[in-house]
């Protein structure tokens, strides 16, 4: 019983850390004007590319990122800084 304790105790920061991790993802939801259902937008972390917004009917996305702040790049240059909170986060991106 003793080593099964010792195994229960030294787990328990690794199951409180993936509660924190997990806590700290979020969806950006919203709508981008300007361009064409289908279009994919790179979302960008700095340099790095993270995800893509693949554009639907009406100019609407969803897509999970962890919490943050990004850019959006449009098809004409334009770029587009969005933040991403826990939870679900609405943004209107201007593509014209």
């Amino acid at each position: 019983m003793n080593e099964r304790w010792i195994t229960m105790t030294a787990a328990l920061p690794l199951l409180a850390a993936s509660a924190v991790a997990l806590a700290q993802v979020g969806v950006l939801q919203g709508t981008v004007a300007g361009v064409k259902a289908g279009t994919v937008l790179p979302v960008l972390k700095g340099e790095t590319k993270v995800a893509e917004i693949k554009v639907e009917d009406g100019g609407k996305f969803s897509v999970a990122l962890s919490t943050g702040v990004y850019s959006v790049t449009c098809p004409n240059g334009k770029t587009a800084k969005v933040a991403v909170l826990n939870g679900a986060a609405t943004a209107s991106i201007n593509c014209q």
